[in-house]
């Protein structure tokens, strides 16, 4: 809960997402009406991202330094929110596209990775395979649009390999 903000973001396995005890909507949103198999464009340009900016490893913060960089000029816009379990009720809301980080722990995620998911939102790790609790170098990113599904987690973790951000 985000008291200053009025927020309680909450999850159930199974049973949707809440913000304030109204459900989230899970559908993906669509934007094309026709049936037509509409090519894959870059989402990455109009997604306000959060990048972890973890200082307890130089190596960490170097590979931190190095996203933001990289990402600057590709994305809609950068932060970096320091309260990741905050950030990723966001990202559940959709108020953020995608949130990464690295060295996370299992306190940092565990009712993130849920309720991300039970929003319709996806949760990997940087070589692109599903998080799980054990974890630590994440990517989430909220429900896409119909025929997108993926398209942000791919263009994030591309980015992050081409610029020598994934190994630490």
């Amino acid at each position: 809960m985000k008291q200053a903000l009025g927020e309680m973001t909450s999850a159930v396995r199974g049973r949707g997402c809440y913000l304030n005890n109204c459900r989230l909507n899970t559908d993906s949103k669509s934007k094309h009406s026709s049936n037509t198999q509409q090519p894959r464009q870059s989402v990455l340009g109009q997604s306000l991202i959060n990048v972890g900016f973890p200082v307890c490893k130089e190596s960490t913060l170097l590979a931190s330094s190095r996203a933001v960089s990289a990402l600057a000029t590709k994305v809609r816009g950068l932060r970096m929110c320091a309260c990741a379990s905050q950030v990723i009720a966001w990202v559940a809301q959709s108020k953020f596209q995608a949130y990464f980080s690295w060295d996370l722990n299992a306190w940092d995620v565990a009712a993130g990775m849920l309720i991300v998911e039970e929003s319709g939102g996806l949760v990997y790790n940087f070589d692109g395979t599903r998080a799980d609790i054990s974890s630590r170098d994440i990517i989430f990113t909220c429900r896409a649009e119909t025929g997108e599904e993926g398209l942000l987690r791919d263009e994030l973790i591309e980015v992050l390999r081409d610029n020598d951000c994934v190994e630490y």
